[in-house]
């Protein structure tokens, strides 16, 4: 009786003092978060994953912070790094969606995690990408149509998809399968109603002025750019999109 006892005891203070692990490596990496150090960030996360690998928050932030740490690499030109983590985010993202199935967050999560999954990618991976980037950004929205980000990837992929001319269209068709609709009319539309959300979000704006370049709409395209320079900086995307849209302001008005 008293073996059994101390046992219960031990096998309870086991669980007090993981759960007390998990939440610390969790509050670690959230304030590494905070402060953009996202490979530290990302180790401490890691961590508590080992400890939970169910955990729906931990899920998200894991996702979020190798699309974020992926996106980081491949606009320094690391892209070795870049897909290595791109990859691990993809790994997230759908042990993600077999757990949490209901949740609108997958599903932006998804898309965002396959579009970075498609700068890997040759034709035919990517023909099937466009679809999966479609299908669950349009899910996200159909659950959640307050979010802002499910917009933005269904902007970015509307302009890449109207980017296509009829004869690459029509390769990809013949080669790689049926390639999804999109146009640049439905890109601007959807960053539209991003900023409707969420006015201060500087990607988005920055990829409405990239929608209206590839529209030749110069006008619009250099609002948008002064835009994106007049709005705050609160993350490395940020940063990066105001000095490409500096750099194109420049070009525009020279």
């Amino acid at each position: 009786m008293k073996l059994s006892l101390i046992l219960i005891l031990l096998f309870s203070n086991s669980i007090i003092v993981s759960s007390n692990s998990f939440d610390e490596l969790i509050s670690k990496g959230d304030s590494l978060y905070v402060q953009s150090d996202m490979q530290n960030d990302l180790d401490y996360y890691e961590q508590a994953y080992s400890i939970d690998s169910s955990d729906y928050y931990l899920l998200l932030k894991l996702t979020r912070v190798c699309n974020d740490l992926g996106e980081y690499y491949y606009e320094l030109h690391d892209e070795e790094s870049s897909e290595k983590v791109v990859y691990d985010g993809v790994d997230y993202a759908e042990r993600f969606y077999s757990l949490y199935p209901d949740s609108a967050r997958v599903y932006t999560y998804l898309a965002w995690s396959y579009g970075n999954q498609a700068l890997f990618e040759g034709g035919k991976e990517k023909i099937k990408l466009a679809h999966k980037i479609k299908d669950n950004a349009a899910k996200a929205i159909s659950i959640d149509s307050t979010d802002y980000l499910p917009y933005v990837i269904l902007g970015v992929y509307n302009r890449q998809i109207g980017a296509l001319s009829w004869f690459e269209r029509l390769f990809a068709n013949i080669f790689f399968g049926d390639v999804p609709e999109g146009s640049f009319e439905n890109s601007e539309k959807m960053m539209l109603k991003a900023l409707e959300l969420q006015p201060g979000i500087v990607i988005a704006a920055f990829h409405l002025s990239l929608t209206y370049k590839e529209m030749d709409e110069e006008e619009k395209e250099i609002t948008m750019l002064k835009k994106v320079i007049e709005l705050p900086e609160l993350d490395f995307r940020d940063t990066f999109a105001k000095q490409k849209s500096k750099e194109r302001l420049q070009e525009l008005l020279d």
